[in-house]
């Protein structure tokens, strides 16, 4: 494993909240885009009631994955926002 050098005076910190259990994390975000206190899991898209029931009467098809058959929307629903996930150490353990 190799570790990267990352100055202590050249951070951000960033208050974001916990997904699973609400608290608020304090993220520190180093220059060299590494970052501590808390982990990223990418974002999450958010859609309107009235976007998934279009979707929704699109229909569905079939499609393969390996072995398996499963039914997949044909129009994809449109986000109007996207939100990002973080989980604190606690909740991630």
């Amino acid at each position: 494993m190799i570790k990267t050098k990352i100055s202590k005076n050249n951070f951000k910190n960033l208050k974001k909240v916990c997904a699973c259990c609400g608290k608020e994390i304090e993220v520190k975000v180093f220059t060299n885009r590494h970052y501590r206190g808390g982990h990223y899991f990418g974002k999450i898209p958010l859609y309107k009631k009235d976007e998934l029931n279009k979707a929704i009467k699109a229909g569905t098809r079939k499609t393969r994955i390996g072995k398996m058959t499963v039914e997949v929307l044909k129009k994809d629903p449109k986000p109007y926002k996207y939100e990002e996930y973080w989980e604190c150490n606690v909740c991630y353990k």
